[in-house]
């Protein structure tokens, strides 16, 4: 999963008072209502997409725990955690790649267009060239750098090596997967990636029936499925983009210092965002083996797919965020800050605070009772997301302001500090692997509450604690669910899934109530109906 600000400057969506609609050339300026039906359409794929995929991932990581252990599972998740730094590369060319091409595209530059899309390929092959040889070095000392479970030195060899190779393929693709991006088809992108998702896990399944349960199969899954995303991308690629085609004489070389210099400063931001996210897995199998590896990377999961759902989310406001201090709209951009802030934080504290309160029950159901001992540490994991992912929207404003130097050094040097005050707590502190996600929740609470809001507000000329309001809603909502969800489990143990499904819904269906009479006002709930197409008001 990639956490990048990508600049897409394709301004089809805008925010008309506090709604959000789209705008396109002068020449052609849609409607309103079929505006608003292309974003509903955006929203609905993604939470479509987001849903299928927890669940799937909500059945394939204890299938994988019953056949392969604990252990076994961690080396997956610690070789993913490891590919997923060398993604920087392909995060900073997505950056670049979006904004020129968008460019281009729409001032109706077809040579400009094709200059950029074969620069941006060249320099993804380029890129994957350069870091084979890394990655070969790696893969033959891997066993000798981790905590390995005895006798599977090879296999885990191997799949270090085939994240590797999906890594290198998704470098490539993503060239092509920029044009769903700028034509705004979240729903075409959407159907590739599951497509994907569906073929490494239906493999998967398919090999340990029919064979052995093995990290074999698990590696050459997740080959074929980087093979699949690649064929899906260039195709949505010919047929969104037809006037777009490979050739190698088209490389320019004068865009290449355009395209680097963008995505520089976003690869420092990357470096500070792998460091703030994926050295959990390295600090708990360096001081805690390969077991507790699995454990852990386990409850990570929660983590990824609340990540997965807020980025998907919040994509859709990049372009209305852009559109608006394109027009020099400072006060439309402002409410749509505050009022995101708001209520992306109100939404995030349902799932983050079902989580918290009723985390022990779901990990006795989903994973055994030998596993409910690491509610705590999804507590700490989980507990601070609804206020930290809350700010994502102030992301795309810094962009919008070309601020991304700052926000770019802040997670640098924050990810530095989380590594270090992770090692602190869990080793030196004695805290064990709650220290770990302790020092997380501190650090990007640190950064996200304390200082990018603050530096959010300062920029867009508002008082510098003017978020701090706003992501209260969030906290308190968040709060508010932990300690029913922790009462209630304490009354009436849910011992099945349809108790826990049963308790869960009322508690967030009071929570829904309570949110629209009390949290959410006029101009908030305004908002929201706005952004149902007209006929559905009707």
């Amino acid at each position: 999963m990639k956490h990048t600000t990508q600049s897409k400057l394709k301004s089809e969506n805008t925010v008309s008072s506090d709604t959000v609609d789209v705008t396109s050339s002068p020449s052609k300026l849609p409607s309103q209502d079929s505006a608003k039906s292309r974003f509903i359409v955006n929203v609905s794929t993604n939470v479509a997409s987001v849903v299928v995929s927890t669940l799937l991932m909500l059945w394939y990581v204890p299938f994988l725990m019953r056949n392969l252990g604990a252990a076994a599972y961690g080396m997956i998740l610690l070789a993913n955690s490891l590919v997923i730094y060398a993604s920087i590369v392909s995060a900073s060319l997505d950056v670049s790649i979006s904004r020129f091409l968008a460019i281009d595209l729409n001032q109706g530059k077809q040579e400009d267009a094709n200059r950029t899309f074969n620069t941006a390929l060249a320099l993804s092959i380029t890129a994957c060239a350069a870091l084979l040889i890394p990655a070969a070095a790696l893969t033959y000392y891997y066993p000798a750098l981790f905590d390995i479970p005895p006798g599977m030195e090879l296999e885990t060899q191997f799949l270090f090596a085939s994240i590797v190779i999906t890594l290198l393929f998704s470098v490539v693709s993503g060239n092509f997967g920029v044009s769903s991006l700028i034509k705004h088809r979240f729903d075409l992108r959407n159907i590739v990636l599951l497509t994907s998702q569906l073929t490494r896990t239906g493999i998967v399944v398919l090999c340990f029936s029919m064979l052995s349960p093995s990290l074999w199969w698990v590696a050459v899954a997740f080959i074929i499925s980087a093979c699949v995303n690649l064929v899906g991308d260039v195709i949505i690629w010919k047929a969104l983009t037809p006037q777009l085609s490979i050739n190698p004489y088209k490389v320019d070389r004068c865009k290449v210092q355009a395209l680097l210099g963008l995505g520089g400063w976003a690869s420092v931001n990357q470096i500070g965002n792998m460091l703030l996210w994926q050295i959990d897995l390295l600090v708990i199998n360096t001081f805690f083996g390969a077991e507790m590896t699995g454990r852990y990377g386990s409850v990570m999961l929660f983590v990824t797919l609340i990540l997965t759902m807020t980025e998907t989310l919040v994509s859709v406001l990049s372009p209305a965020i852009m559109a608006r201090y394109a027009v020099s709209d400072i006060e439309g951009l402002k409410r749509i800050a505050i009022r995101s802030v708001k209520l992306l934080g109100l939404g995030l504290a349902l799932p983050v605070g079902l989580l918290c309160g009723l985390g022990r029950p779901l990990l006795t159901l989903w994973l055994g009772p030998e596993f409910a001992d690491l509610d705590l540490i999804l507590i700490l994991l989980v507990g601070h997301l609804s206020v930290n992912l809350a700010v994502r929207p102030l992301v795309y404003v810094l962009t919008a302001y070309n601020r991304v130097k700052v926000q770019a050094l802040l997670a640098l040097g924050l990810g530095v500090g989380n590594l270090a005050l992770a090692v602190s707590l869990a080793y030196w502190g004695g805290w064990g692997a709650a220290g770990v996600a302790a020092a997380s929740a501190i650090v990007w609470t640190v950064r996200n509450v304390l200082l990018l809001s603050s530096y959010s507000a300062s920029v867009m000329g508002l008082k510098w604690w003017a978020f701090f309001v706003p992501l209260t809603f969030g906290m308190l909502g968040t709060l508010g669910i932990t300690v029913v969800g922790r009462l209630a489990s304490e009354f009436w143990w849910p011992g099945t899934w349809l108790e826990l499904g049963m308790l869960a819904f009322t508690i967030a269906a009071s929570y829904g109530v309570i949110s629209i009479i009390i949290f959410l006002n006029r101009d908030d709930r305004t908002m929201l109906w706005g952004l149902l197409p007209r006929r559905l008001h009707d």
